[in-house]
């Protein structure tokens, strides 16, 4: 029993042995796992798209059935290129439509956004929804909360009439004279301050003249020029008056409605530019931030002001996350740089694909992700009569890069952010726009903004990129001497200034050195077992039961006493042979060592 207690602890430690051993190989093939994964996921799958379309129809099903307009109208927008799919899809969005105008659910009252939604997907595959269109606009309610100006320009000083009333416009452009009902100066004498919204002005000057609309928030103190300036010649005369509107369900505006209702009006070639200030002046305001506003603005101006806000909003070169929503924020975003070679879209567009769930779909949006970073022509039905715009040597163009004018109604373009134009819109060069091109050791402080000869346009100053030195790069620091918590990076020290030394922090003990050095320690510690093991085995013995050896007594010989002659010595005993009881367990010992290293061995190759 006692010699089997022994031999349990030295079976102990062979397992602790053969334990560590087991855990540093798992370790060492999980490591290799990882980073054959690590390197595989940085090769682009090619077939990621498909995959995610795959997924797409596998949650349509046959009938595209939804209870949401939202989604059923973004299924039609990215699922148009399947005609039959398409079949479905449309009637799932039809079947929510009541009094000409949708829901948020079949169930739910009309209300602007979703009807927006259906409007747009149904134009996407040519439908036309006139009623649906009628119904938005009759939503249209005067934008409140904004203040008017009027501005008269004229190369030299001319004489004007405003509504037969006269005023001077004088060489320093400030105004002189007193101006009609309705307006009066302001802004020292610069302007007019227009205080009936609601009449009509006719102009007219002896000399060449421009004018212009300006308005204001109240309590801010930033203005907006109106999209349209008007310019004639002398004694020519244009007519201004104030057109600002919103969309409205009740008594205030629909912010969100208005955005989506003006994409969807434009595509149905209305024009909006009445909507433009009431949407321009509110953007700013926290409640309507998280709509992100700027895609929907520079779809519908095409100002680089939008897109410079845009891009600025993008999250770690990534994604966008203003609604707290980043698939359906950053689909927005790619819907409004749809038509644009810009980086910030691309890295959109990795990110999404590095976050794409293994059935191909993403989180949320997927159909909304698909239509505005990845869209397929959809199947259009030619019987309708419909015509294709560029077929006809026409320009499918941003909305905002269209005069109302060059407009042409009943072309289509698959784009929800452009529109047929009979003209190419001229676009600018950097210089022309006021910009710079950077080198490529140069980065922009300032606007970044497209031109027809870069994406990178600099609106700002060129300011020569800091570049770090080899030492810095690898995160250590030039210094004239290293502290004694830190080491000299040799290697590095040269890339630092005259005299100095690259200085890093001493590295520390790392995690696997520790288990190795333990393994070392352990397997020590067995060999010492084995060696010493018949002096363990009594040490064990000893602790185990207490027992104390007696002190050896000295020697005494014992009396002799005289053994009488005539008593016979008793027959001599044969010796009993001596037994060796403990080489059965010995060899036990030596058999299980033997195999304990034997694996030892085996698990090391």
């Amino acid at each position: 029993m006692k010699l089997k207690k022994g031999v349990n602890i030295i079976k102990i430690a062979g397992i602790v042995v053969l334990s560590l051993l087991l855990i540093i190989t798992l370790s060492n093939l999980t490591f290799a796992s990882s980073h054959q994964t690590a390197v595989d996921s940085g090769n682009e799958d090619v077939n990621e798209i498909d995959k995610a379309y795959s997924c797409l129809e596998n949650e349509i099903g046959d009938k595209c059935e939804t209870k949401s307009t939202k989604q059923a109208a973004f299924n039609l927008l990215a699922i148009s290129h399947n005609s039959k799919l398409q079949n479905a899809c449309k009637s799932s969005l039809n079947g929510k439509k009541k009094d000409n105008c949708w829901g948020e659910t079949d169930t739910s009252n009309c209300n602007i956004k979703s009807t927006a939604y259906a409007v747009l997907a149904l134009n996407h595959i040519g439908e036309k929804a006139d009623n649906s269109v009628k119904w938005l606009l009759d939503r249209k309610s005067s934008a409140t909360g904004l203040t008017w100006y009027l501005e008269i320009d004229a190369v030299n000083k001319s004489e004007c009439t405003i509504n037969g009333k006269k005023v001077t416009i004088e060489d320093n452009k400030k105004i002189s004279g007193t101006p009609p009902a309705g307006l009066e100066k302001a802004y020292n004498d610069y302007w007019f301050l227009i205080k009936n919204i609601e009449q009509n002005y006719t102009i007219s000057c002896d000399k060449n003249f421009i004018t212009a609309l300006i308005y204001q928030k109240l309590g801010s103190n930033v203005f907006h020029i109106s999209s349209e300036t008007k310019s004639a010649s002398a004694f020519e005369s244009v007519s201004e008056r104030v057109n600002s509107y919103c969309l409205s369900s009740g008594a205030s505006c629909d912010y969100e409605g208005t955005l989506w209702a003006a994409i969807a009006l434009a595509k149905e070639d209305k024009d909006i530019s009445s909507f433009i200030p009431y949407l321009t002046s509110k953007a700013d305001e926290t409640e309507n931030r998280k709509y992100l506003p700027s895609a929907f603005l520079y779809i519908l101006t095409g100002s680089d002001e939008y897109y410079s806000e845009l891009i600025g909003l993008q999250k770690a070169n990534s994604y966008w996350d203003e609604s707290r929503n980043k698939f359906y924020d950053s689909a927005l975003a790619l819907l409004a740089l749809q038509n644009i070679n810009s980086n910030e879209a691309e890295n959109t567009k990795k990110y999404l694909l590095t976050i794409q769930q293994t059935s191909g779909c993403w989180q949320s949006d997927t159909a909304f992700i698909l239509y505005a970073g990845w869209p397929k022509s959809p199947s259009i039905d030619r019987r309708t009569g419909i015509s294709y715009c560029e077929e006809n040597n026409n320009f499918c163009v941003s909305i905002g890069n269209c005069n109302l004018a060059d407009k042409l109604d009943n072309f289509y373009c698959p784009s929800s952010g452009e529109v047929c134009c009979k003209t190419r819109p001229q676009e600018l060069t950097c210089s022309e726009k006021s910009g710079v091109i950077c080198k490529e050791n140069e980065e922009c402080r300032g606007d970044s903004v497209i031109a027809s000869d870069t994406n990178d346009c600099c609106i700002g100053d060129c300011v020569e990129i800091v570049t770090e030195n080899e030492c810095e790069k690898q995160g250590f620091y030039c210094r004239g001497s290293c502290s004694e918590a830190q080491e000299e990076k040799a290697s590095y020290s040269s890339s630092c200034s005259l005299g100095q030394f690259c200085c890093g922090t001493k590295p520390e003990a790392k995690k696997g050195n520790l288990l190795i050095i333990l393994l070392v320690i352990l397997i020590f510690l067995v060999i010492l077992a084995i060696i010493f093991r018949n002096q363990l085995r009594t040490w064990i013995f000893k602790t185990k039961t207490g027992y104390k050896s007696e002190p050896t007594k000295p020697f005494s010989r014992p009396p002799v006493f005289p053994i009488p002659m005539s008593r016979p010595f008793p027959p001599r005993m044969p010796a009993r042979p001596q037994t060796r009881t403990a080489q059965g367990p010995q060899r036990t010992v030596d058999k299980e060592f033997e195999e304990t290293m034997k694996k030892l061995k085996e698990m090391s190759k």
